[in-house]
């Protein structure tokens, strides 16, 4: 997922760890909706999908503190609109995430 760690934020802000820790949210467009690639699931799921879609990316308190890097990205899941996108960070890290305008 290095490659979604490269390209430009279409949406970004911060969100409360615990409540009170800040941390970085982002969301990411790209062109390539990626599968599972799991020979078990169907092919609709399993190959990758030549789509726009929108990746949501989050760094957690500890990881940064820890290596005093730039914010380590973790996997938030994938969006068909940047309204679901939005929608799946609330769902993953909590409804208050403060975006930048």
């Amino acid at each position: 997922m290095d490659e979604l760690d490269r390209l430009p934020s279409v949406k970004q802000g911060l969100w409360f760890h615990g409540g009170v820790t800040t941390c970085h949210v982002r969301i990411v467009r790209h062109h390539l909706l990626y599968g599972s690639h799991d020979a078990d699931d169907p092919p609709e799921l399993a190959d990758d999908r030549a789509m726009d879609c929108y990746y949501v990316r989050y760094d957690l308190p500890v990881r940064r503190a820890a290596r005093r890097t730039p914010p380590a990205w973790q996997d938030g899941g994938a969006a068909l609109s940047l309204r679901e996108a939005v929608f799946l960070a609330q769902r993953k890290l909590g409804p208050v995430i403060s975006w930048d305008d």
